[in-house]
This record gives C-alpha cells, sequence and structure tokens, in this order.
C-alpha cells in the first residue's frame, strides 16, 4: 500500500514516545536601530511552531520502525501530523467532539466557539487547532481566560498565533488533542547499543503550512 502524506497521527506521531519537549514559535522578523537608540521591527513572515522532541529509549527492532519512517519523509519534502503528548487542557476536563467556531473578530486575533460543555473552562495556554483550505492546520494557544456558557458557547477570546482568513464560523475545532502538520527539519537516529536497546534520538520539528 502506498504511503500517504501527512502521516496520520497514528502513524508516526503515537510511536515517537518523547522525553520532555520544547514547542515555541519561531518568528520572522527584521530589526534595524538608528544612532538615537530607537529600534524598528518588522515581521517578515508568521510564525512558525517549532519543537524539540527527544526519544526515550527502545528495543532495537521499534526504533528501526521509527528510524524508516522519518527517513521516508525524505528530509522536509513530506510532513506528518503531530500531537505534543506531554499536553493536556488545564482544567482535566473533556471538551467533548462537537466544537466549532462561533465567529472571529474582524481583527481575527480573537475567537468565539461553540458546543463546549456548559460551563467549560478555557485556561490561559490551553491550546486548539482547526483544518482549513487545501490541507492546512491552523494551532495555536489561548492568551485570555475564560468559560462556556449554559447553551455551551465561548464568548471571543484573544488567541496567537491570530485567526488565519480560511477559519470561520462552522469550522470543527479539536481542543482535547490539538494537533499541526510538522516536517523534520533534523534528526539524530538512534544508538544501537549491546543488549538491543537504542537510545540518544532525537527530533527538530517545523510547521508545515
Amino acid at each position: 500500500m502506498a504511503l500517504s502524506f501527512p502521516y496520520p497521527l497514528e502513524d508516526l506521531s503515537a510511536k515517537l514516545r518523547a522525553g520532555p519537549i520544547a514547542l515555541t514559535l519561531r518568528r520572522f522578523d527584521e530589526t534595524s536601530g538608528t544612532a538615537r537608540g530607537q529600534v524598528w521591527s518588522s515581521q517578515l513572515a508568521p510564525p512558525l511552531w517549532t519543537a524539540t522532541v527527544p526519544l526515550v529509549t527502545r528495543l532495537a527492532p521499534e526504533a528501526r520502525a521509527v528510524d524508516a519512517k522519518i527517513h521516508a519523509l525524505s528530509g522536509m519534502a513530506k510532513s506528518f501530523l503531530w500531537a505534543d503528548p506531554s499536553y493536556h487542557p488545564a482544567s482535566g476536563g473533556v471538551p467533548g467532539g462537537a466544537v466549532t467556531v462561533a465567529g472571529v473578530s474582524a481583527d481575527r486575533t480573537a475567537i468565539a466557539l461553540q458546543g463546549l460543555p456548559p460551563g467549560y473552562p478555557v485556561a490561559v495556554g490551553d491550546r486548539l487547532s482547526v483544518a482549513h483550505g487545501a490541507d492546512r492546520i491552523w494551532f495555536a494557544s489561548f492568551v485570555e481566560e475564560g468559560a462556556a456558557d449554559a447553551a455551551g458557547t465561548l464568548a471571543p477570546l484573544a488567541v496567537y498565533p491570530y485567526v488565519p482568513f480560511g477559519v470561520g464560523p462552522g469550522a470543527s475545532v479539536e481542543m482535547a488533542v490539538p494537533h499541526l502538520k510538522m516536517m523534520v527539519e533534523s534528526y539524530t537516529p538512534f544508538t544501537v547499543a549491546p543488549g538491543r536497546l537504542a537510545r540518544s534520538a532525537s527530533l527538530t520539528l517545523l510547521q508545515k503550512v
């Protein structure tokens, strides 16, 4: 059977078995200064998510399977769906599978949701993802807190990165296992030690939009 890209979550992301993960945004800004000490900054392109993912020790056959899947991505030519295994919503609750976009602010900096459990709390740092357009995924964090009303509607809350134009009312929202498309920017493969254990592998991932 031919491979399909991006790999679904269960094909690679679920099998990575990562250690402590660093997930952050890589910005593409240009800065310049003046003789008076003034600094000017301009964003050249939207920021992209990047993750450093160390992989835990495992048996050699399992390591070879991970190696093979990563090699088949052809460097940064192909992508896979990735979810941070360390992430859980701050409330510990289950947001449900029927959450949709209720509205987006005119400046695209805030989003309203519907279909949440009544009273469901959203904390600063909680994440969400929305598939849109031709195989694109928007992934962001809430930067304001709030709670759904009795009807399950969440009033507009600020998010970052901002909401792209492809995301609008009615779009399905993933809040339990938010994920995004990633490319492998660099990979340190497993070292197989005596006793058939493989260790010391790590990935650097960069968002594909």
